[in-house]
């Protein structure tokens, strides 16, 4: 079981492990046992092996003066590195396609966007061997699935399709910086 504590003094909040068969009156022992001033904390227990987290982002757009409004799910748990590079690679994808949905031109069901002159370069698996791969374009459909067209850098002329997971966590920036400059 998880024992999530919000302490509003340290403005922090731990998630602590403890045995399933705590009850109230043995959490809040437990608790101040353990140096957890009861004054300064809220606490919850679940019987769950993660704490879902959701991530509210607000701006203002900087072209038309409208409110933005970005979310993301995280988890509170312990990452191993292939979840850390997952999550990664999740909210890059989440943030490219907001960047698509607000500067992206409008077709069919979908927002996409066409790369002239420098186009971004990514590393990514490609034929199952990791290279270098110039992005012309990128797509997101209406239910976030993507289209990545690019071109291998050192065997240029054979544009092909790229699944979004084949890029390496970390490189979708160099094409979502890329868009609307």
């Amino acid at each position: 079981m998880k024992i999530i504590v919000m302490d509003s003094a340290n403005v922090r909040i731990e998630v602590l492990n403890v045995p399933d068969h705590m009850i109230e009156e043995d959490i809040e022992q437990f608790l101040a046992e353990h140096d957890y001033s009861l004054n300064n904390i809220s606490w919850m227990a679940a019987p769950i092996d993660f704490v879902p987290v959701q991530f509210h982002e607000y701006g203002i757009c900087h072209s038309d003066g409208e409110e933005l409004h970005f979310e993301r799910q995280g988890k509170l748990k312990d990452f191993s590195i292939y979840d850390s590079v997952q999550e990664v690679k999740h909210r890059e994808q989440e943030e490219l396609a907001a960047k698509l949905r607000l500067r992206g031109e409008k077709v069919d069901d979908g927002y996409e966007w066409h790369f002239e002159g420098e186009c971004p370069i990514v590393a990514a698996y490609d034929y199952d061997e990791p290279c270098d791969v110039v992005i012309l374009s990128v797509r997101v459909d209406k239910d976030g699935y993507f289209t990545i067209i690019g071109d291998e850098k050192n065997d240029r002329g054979n544009e092909h399709e790229i699944e979004v997971d084949d890029v390496f966590a970390g490189h979708l920036d160099y094409i979502i910086s890329e868009i609307g400059k």
